[in-house]
């Protein structure tokens, strides 16, 4: 009969916030970018459309850390090329009204072309991206984020000053982020 007798009550945790900034918060993020030149040193006009995975770990309740995988197709003077990279960067909140926040974040990171990105330049090249925007949900556990992001492609001089022109192109991000 002891055996068969219920323990004692345990209280539920509650489910997870569905906020992506909450410390040790782990999220997918899918998303497109498309962007166009906005300022021009190197004598040629590219565009990026690009596909965009990659994971979130949040480090407080404003702060998350995110690695990124972009995967883009660069539209440019003779051959056009595929580039895909790795960037690691910091997601940062500005402000939060109600369930939205407005977001800045920073990533930096390497990508590899399979022609010269962009013309005149290496295939192998630095990347830095910065985006500003806003984060909603839609249900639980599921965020879209919209934005506008910087996307620059160098190789910082690495094969000489002769061959190190850069893309600066700006555009919109349109996402989701998937808690898991």
């Amino acid at each position: 009969m002891v055996l068969a007798a219920p323990g004692p009550a345990r209280a539920q945790s509650p489910p997870p916030p569905d906020d992506p900034f909450v410390r040790g918060s782990w999220n997918f993020q899918l998303a497109g970018h498309a962007a166009f030149e906005i300022w021009n040193y190197n004598g040629n006009h590219e565009e990026m459309y690009g596909f965009v995975p990659g994971l979130s770990y949040g480090l407080s309740d404003a702060v998350a850390a995110v690695v990124t995988f972009p995967m883009y197709y660069v539209d440019q003077r003779g051959v056009d090329a595929a580039l895909q990279g790795i960037t690691f960067g910091l997601r940062s909140r500005l402000y939060r009204r109600g369930q939205a926040s407005i977001f800045f974040d920073f990533d930096v990171g390497v990508s590899y072309a399979d022609t010269y990105t962009p013309p005149r330049g290496t295939r192998f090249n630095y990347l830095a991206l910065g985006t500003i925007g806003v984060m909603c949900p839609v249900r639980h556990g599921l965020q879209l984020m919209a934005g506008a992001r910087l996307a620059h492609v160098s190789n910082n001089g690495l094969a000489g000053r002769d061959r190190n022109p850069d893309i600066e192109a700006l555009g919109l991000q349109i996402g989701a982020l998937r808690r898991f």
